[in-house]
């Protein structure tokens, strides 16, 4: 498998909650920091975090840009009630995830201030 169907594939196992499938993705030692709210993680918290999340998801990666051994993502994972923009960086080495950094941002729509001043403009 490629570098880009690897990450498209954990993001669908990710979307899916599929903790058994997640498992095989990170060495034993890996670890994943998600900076919006300061957590680091080892990968069996990173499991629970993410399995144990209420809702069914959807995701669907939108960028994949590889810089020397970093892959980055920018992904959109949706639920019926929320729904975020991921931006990943991922260190792989030996086909597993050794170090997750992940920006996990809500999507929301602009704040008043910016539509006061008609100001910027949807992408959609």
């Amino acid at each position: 498998m490629d570098i880009n169907q690897f990450v498209i594939q954990y993001w669908n196992h990710i979307a899916a909650q599929n903790e058994e499938e997640l498992k095989k993705y990170f060495h034993e030692n890996a670890c994943i920091r998600w900076h919006n709210t300061n957590e680091q993680f080892n990968v069996s918290g990173f499991l629970r975090a993410n399995c144990d999340y209420p809702g069914n998801w959807s995701g669907e990666v939108e960028r994949i840009e590889h810089i020397g051994n970093i892959i980055i993502t920018a992904t959109h994972v949706w639920s019926e009630e929320n729904s975020f923009h991921v931006t990943s960086f991922f260190e792989i080495t030996e086909g597993e995830i050794r170090i997750l950094d992940e920006y996990w941002g809500d999507d929301n729509i602009a704040p008043q201030w910016r539509i006061d001043k008609n100001i910027g403009k949807p992408i959609r």
